[in-house]
């Protein structure tokens, strides 16, 4: 007589394994729930890129462990990222460059439109680097390395730049259709700016 041997695969403790209908169904709803997440931590402005970094970390988490993301690891994050005054500093300073524009386009000053303009690609390059700075930031990384690692690459990944500028133009418009839509918008393209940064890496 030969003794059976059963193995069998170890769970994660008190999860259940998932059918591939709720794994496709819970994605979505995890980013939408990321996206709602930056986008409340993110209304004081300031916080904006703070808040997207930490969303950042949350849907790298997903991606690469299934981890996921809850309320309580959302400010953890983000509590992390607002240490580092340039977290709070870089955003301030493209708003208050963004109101300089807006007013003087407002006022009728001469010059105005074509210098609206050059501030206008100007101000769409912070945030291209802003985002790309984002989806490289982790605890423990400094937000000035990752926005100048970020400012290298806009140029030199130019396709990404471009995909991620289209994305900007999408959700701009998908914004000003539908305002419903305006609190899962910032999740999702904190999610283009992690899938772009992460075709880089394969």
């Amino acid at each position: 007589m030969t003794a059976t041997v059963r193995t069998t695969v170890p769970r994660a403790a008190g999860r259940e394994p998932r059918t591939g209908l709720m794994r496709h169904l819970e994605l979505p709803a995890e980013v939408l729930f990321i996206g709602v997440l930056v986008t409340v931590a993110s209304l004081p402005l300031v916080t904006s890129l703070a808040a997207a970094g930490a969303g950042a970390v949350l849907l790298r988490e997903k991606a690469a462990t299934e981890r996921t993301p809850t309320v309580r690891r959302f400010v953890s994050l983000l509590a992390a990222s607002l240490r580092q005054p340039v977290a709070l500093l870089a955003p301030a300073a493209a708003f208050a460059v963004a109101a300089a524009d807006l007013l003087a386009l407002a006022a009728g000053v001469p010059g105005g439109r074509p210098v609206g303009l050059l501030i206008a690609l100007a101000l769409t390059l912070v945030v291209l680097v802003g985002l790309r700075g984002a989806a490289r930031w982790r605890p423990g990384v400094p937000w000035r390395t990752a926005l100048v690692e970020a400012a290298a690459v806009v140029p030199r990944d130019w396709g990404g730049s471009l995909m991620l500028a289209g994305g900007l133009v999408v959700l701009a418009v998908v914004a000003f259709e539908v305002p419903a839509f305006i609190p899962v918008l910032p999740g999702l393209l904190v999610m283009a700016a992690v899938a772009v940064e992460g075709r880089r890496t394969r």
